[in-house]
């Protein structure tokens, strides 16, 4: 009974330690993002996971052979809206050609679901930019730094639903192989990426010193 007790009191703790590091990760975040030096480290890294999002699902297309020419420079579809492509997949209501090497489809879903993906990649790296400033004060500079590696599977996972785009690259036998077993788990993996995202960024939040417990005098310096 004793070490029933013991084992009950421990996961009662570890579920407040939990819900009290959930509630403080939007505080610390957001001293994070104070700092200007991490803000546009963390606003790019988002830019760019974003795009390569985008660019993963089909929804920005480059042809370097210019096959887009003759295509009209815009059209509409917003009948559209919510059909479903594939699990966490819409089509696009808006075709945009600027060029006839360029091609941008326009799916508000899609650039929902992207931009959530790039915003908790962009927060987790502002985080452990700033961990790692704090870590330098204590001559710990890698063990900030080393934070960005819980986020890159997670980042990897959120392109997984778009495997079959990546798989006909690499050819139909490829394709023909693989398929079969992952197109199943593709409901899973936006959820999935997210569930670590969160994990991470809430894991990484609470390993910063607190804002109240020093002063902002490097949100003020940067």
């Amino acid at each position: 009974m004793n070490r029933l007790g013991t084992a009950l009191a421990r996961a009662g703790d570890a579920w407040d330690a939990g819900i009290a590091a959930t509630a403080a990760t939007p505080r610390r975040v957001r001293a994070a993002l104070a700092v200007r030096r991490h803000r546009r480290i963390g606003l790019v890294s988002a830019l760019v996971v974003l795009t390569a999002y985008l660019f993963s699902i089909g929804d920005l297309q480059v042809s370097p052979s210019g096959r887009f020419t003759g295509a009209p420079v815009i059209q509409t579809a917003w009948d559209r809206l919510f059909e479903v492509r594939a699990p966490y997949l819409f089509e696009p209501v808006l075709a945009w050609h600027p060029t006839q090497h360029v091609a941008v489809f326009l799916s508000p879903l899609n650039l929902l679901f992207g931009t959530v993906v790039a915003a908790l990649v962009g927060c987790n790296i502002a985080v452990a930019g700033l961990a790692a400033r704090q870590q330098a004060s204590c001559r710990r500079p890698r063990a900030g730094y080393a934070r960005l590696l819980g986020v890159l599977p997670a980042f990897l996972l959120g392109f997984a639903c778009c495997v079959p785009t990546f798989l006909l690259v690499l050819g139909t036998g490829t394709a023909a192989a693989l398929l079969p077993v992952l197109i199943p788990l593709r409901p899973v993996f936006y959820p999935l990426t997210l569930l670590m995202l969160i994990s991470t960024l809430v894991w990484g939040a609470s390993r910063l010193r607190r804002p109240e417990d020093r002063p902002s005098r490097e949100a003020v310096q940067s």
